[in-house]
């Protein structure tokens, strides 16, 4: 019974040391999860407010800009990247509004119903999100998911959020106030 146990532990030893004495070195990786390293972010005024729409669900919907083509998003907190569907890739490319210039690579991403699908990453050069009188919000050089899915929602995740200035939903007024930061 020794025997066969030493026997055992001899050959897991053997192929542990053989696994870890690899000198193969891991594949790179490309650098995009929530990297956004040329992100800027300007306001045309010290105080900013953005409508809103409240969906059912109790979902925030504000209108965007990205890379100057109108689309409505919506502002989701437990999203971790500004996620686009391919159907709106798909017109920005047409339109030359993105480029193979803007792709970053690949991610794994986690979807709604838990499962985790590989996703496209571009750079959105200029997002602008229009407020009252005129005054504009403008985030550049943001990451972007694309999703397969045609039918996927737009978000504005955390990637936009936790960069903007100091911003609070008010209900009471169906507006976003952002502050700029003193």
């Amino acid at each position: 019974m020794k025997q066969k146990f030493l026997v055992v532990a001899l050959v897991a030893l053997s192929v542990l040391l053989v696994a870890c004495g690899s000198k193969e070195k891991p594949s790179p990786r490309v650098d995009v999860w929530g990297s956004n390293d040329g992100l800027r972010i300007s306001m045309d005024a010290p105080k900013i407010e953005v409508p809103f729409k409240r969906l059912e669900g109790d979902i925030i919907e504000v209108q965007v800009s990205l890379n100057g083509v109108p689309f409505n998003m919506c502002w989701d907190t437990g999203a971790s990247m500004l996620c686009i569907s391919s159907l709106e890739f798909t017109k920005m490319y047409k339109e030359r509004r993105i480029t193979e210039a803007d792709y970053k690579g690949e991610i794994l991403t986690s979807i709604a119903d838990g499962s985790t699908v590989k996703s496209k990453v571009y750079t959105i050069r200029k997002i602008y999100i229009k407020g009252m009188d005129d005054k504009i919000l403008r985030l550049y050089n943001v990451d972007a998911v694309v999703s397969k899915n045609v039918d996927a929602p737009l978000l504005i995740g955390q990637n936009v959020i936790k960069q903007l200035p100091k911003h609070m939903v008010n209900d009471s007024t169906g507006m976003i106030e952002f502050e700029e930061q003193q």
